[in-house]
């Protein structure tokens, strides 16, 4: 997007913001786990909300700009940031959905707050691994 004589990159500033809050949110949940402050739950669970409403931002300008600037390629790079890209979007609805309905899943010890934490950090993977995809898009290595 052109504003003036700047082009505004807007898939690049979202992708950054919610790849960046998914694992500062894990790390208030990391937090918690170890100091059972309710401070770190908090800010946990508002993190993870910003994050899940703006990964379909950064999803759609995603498909957007590789429609407009790679003209739709169905390269094996763009395929497989459309797909993973679908996983940590709903890996992180999921973990916000889940401490939504039930905030009380970090207090009781049991399995399901074993598969919780499980099912937060497993958000981290799918984050690093499509940042080093843009990464290859950007600096020019694409297969």
């Amino acid at each position: 997007m052109k504003i003036g004589k700047y082009t505004i990159r807007l898939h690049s500033i979202s992708a950054h913001f919610t790849n960046t809050l998914y694992p500062v949110a894990i790390f208030f949940l990391f937090l918690y786990h170890f100091t059972a402050q309710d401070s770190f739950r908090n800010t946990y669970f508002y993190l993870m909300i910003l994050a899940t409403l703006s990964s379909p931002i950064t999803y759609l300008t995603g498909i957007i700009e590789w429609k407009q600037k790679y003209k739709g390629a169905k390269v094996r790079v763009f395929m497989r940031k459309y797909r993973y890209g679908l996983v940590l979007l709903s890996l992180g609805a999921l973990c916000t959905i889940w401490y939504y309905l039930n905030p009380e899943i970090l207090m009781d010890k049991n399995v399901f707050y074993i598969l919780f934490l499980i099912l937060n950090f497993s958000i981290l993977p799918f984050a690093v691994y499509l940042g080093y995809l843009g990464g290859k898009l950007v600096y020019g290595v694409v297969h």
